[in-house]
């Protein structure tokens, strides 16, 4: 396992300086396992570095109603969220600090342009979903992991779309994946979510810069961090961050990163508290 980076705050007299550690983690794949159970001990153990002093924040890909539900299922409860990569960051009582949604003209044709290839498209409200084209609302609700079904609406995007999914027949959605990465690049992002599902966001969000973001936000330094995430979506995330762990195992998509851990979910519990406290 290599060690941490030498990314740290010191004072001037050469010793490190006091303040927070912000604890910063994706949520499936990290924290949560492939079946979305929490990872054995990963709760109690962060529990133990809030206890300590640390701030610890989540930073997911997941809506905020079913990020709070992954968090109350593990036990301990972030200062912050950041949602949809990003796109939407909240506090713990759900009030919204920052959007980021997508621009209302370019939602409205990138949603004409999915049903007219015959494929779904839930439209995410800030954090409420809706269904605007074929397809079920289960599946919609699936896709953002809710667990519930997406109410039908003839309502066009409006200004507070936090992301667009796509879902619809795997080939289709491969094809379109594609073409429209190449079609909307530097207008809207298009990301894969899983076969069949295709996520659409605003041009600059971004998980290493929601940390950038909630890091100044709470007056912690990007040099008292640890962040950790188990694939290439968190590659920023931990990139921005100065100490940085990689759930999986190796050879890992990840360890390209300066100064990588790789940590298994066995391990992971003492490895985030090792991280954490060396910083404290």
């Amino acid at each position: 396992m290599a060690s941490p980076g030498p990314d740290r705050t010191v004072s001037r007299g050469g010793e490190a300086a006091a303040g927070p550690v912000l604890l910063a983690c994706d949520l499936d794949g990290t924290l949560l396992d492939h079946e979305g159970a929490p990872v054995p001990g990963v709760g109690e153990a962060i529990a133990g570095l809030v206890g300590a002093g640390a701030v610890f924040v989540v930073v997911t890909g997941r809506p905020l109603q079913a990020a709070r539900r992954a968090t109350a299922a593990l036990g301990v409860e972030p200062t912050i969220y950041a949602c949809y990569h990003g796109a939407l960051i909240a506090d713990r009582t759900g009030t919204v600090l920052r959007q980021r949604p997508l621009p209302r003209r370019d939602a409205e044709e990138m949603v004409a342009e999915a049903l007219s290839e015959g494929v779904g498209v839930t439209i995410w409200d800030v954090d409420e979903p809706r269904e605007a084209g074929p397809g079920t609302g289960e599946a919609s609700g699936s896709a953002a992991g809710t667990g519930a079904s997406a109410p039908p609406s003839a309502a066009p995007p409006g200004d507070r779309v936090s992301r667009l999914v796509l879902h619809g027949e795997p080939a289709v959605i491969a094809r379109l994946l594609s073409e429209m990465r190449e079609e909307w690049a530097g207008r809207l992002q298009v990301k894969p979510i899983r076969p069949g599902f295709i996520g659409v966001f605003a041009p600059g969000v971004d998980k290493g810069e929601a940390l950038s973001h909630v890091a100044a936000r709470l007056d912690v330094p990007l040099e008292r961090t640890v962040a950790c995430g188990d694939g290439a979506a968190d590659e920023t995330l931990l990139a921005a961050a100065a100490v940085r762990i990689a759930v999986g195992r190796t050879p890992h998509v990840l360890e390209r990163l300066p100064g990588v851990m790789v940590s298994d979910w066995e391990r992971l519990p003492d490895v985030l508290r090792s991280s954490v406290l060396s910083l404290i």
